[in-house]
């Protein structure tokens, strides 16, 4: 594994300067600028709040085919943008259903999606904001089961 101090440079969307993200591949040690996290913070829960709003134009798996493309840009941001800044679980609740998401896209409505992607956005918020109760580890292995056939391919 190289290691060293390397530097990267990183743009958002919100954001009208750079950030500069360092990453130390001898301790694995990622440091993000205070100004890089509130704007990321932002950029996170601005998708979930999106993903809502999408969510609420929909009352069956068929109508996440329909949505599906929205759907699955805004959660390939949140599986992105989350772990960046230690919301490992909500990036792995994000990957899931992206994945899931991109089956619907490919061959059309699969039974149970509604449901998974409106628990799914539910529980990325209140992990988000801290108001969880439920069990993150749980829940994703609820998903695995559930949509086995999907993810293990």
């Amino acid at each position: 594994m190289p290691s060293g101090l390397f530097s990267y440079i990183i743009h958002l969307e919100n954001l009208t300067e750079p950030i500069k993200v360092s990453i130390n591949l001898s301790t694995q040690v990622i440091r993000m600028s205070d100004d890089f996290l509130k704007l990321a913070r932002k950029e996170i829960q601005e998708e979930l709040d999106s993903l809502k709003q999408i969510l609420s134009k929909c009352h069956s798996d068929s109508d996440i085919s329909t949505y599906g493309k929205e759907i699955e840009r805004h959660l390939h941001k949140i599986k992105g943008l989350a772990p960046m800044m230690g919301q490992k679980d909500v990036g792995d609740i994000a990957a899931l259903t992206d994945t899931i998401t991109k089956r619907v896209i490919e061959n059309g409505s699969l039974e149970g999606t509604y449901k998974c992607l409106s628990e799914s956005t539910q529980i990325m918020n209140e992990i988000f904001s801290g108001s969880s109760t439920k069990n993150a580890e749980e829940f994703k292995n609820k998903i695995k089961q559930t949509f086995s056939n999907v993810l293990n391919h």
